[in-house]
């Protein structure tokens, strides 16, 4: 895991070796591995970087084909970007 995630969510070199199709995939699991008990709500938010609306759209289309449901949040400061609220409501960072 520590070679794509940091304390700070994803790592690496947009378009290099992190790409749409692996944000598509983390997504897609992110989604599945919430929804095991009960329909997850994911919000995903992004930073100012060019590359994030990129990412941010890959993410959410993985999380969305697994059936969860996505919520995109207005670009936020470098360190927030993924946020899980569990069907409890409870805030799970």
């Amino acid at each position: 895991m520590g070679k794509y995630f940091g304390t700070d969510g994803f790592r690496g070199k947009a378009n290099d070796n992190l790409t749409a199709m692996h944000a598509f995939e983390v997504g897609r699991f992110l989604g599945w591995y919430y929804s095991r008990t009960e329909k997850a709500k994911i919000v995903v938010g992004k930073d100012t970087r060019r590359s994030s609306y990129m990412l941010e759209y890959a993410i959410s289309a993985g999380i969305a084909a697994s059936g969860a449901d996505v919520h995109l949040q207005a670009a936020v400061q470098a360190g927030w970007p993924l946020w899980y609220y569990p069907p409890d409501g409870i805030l799970h960072l």
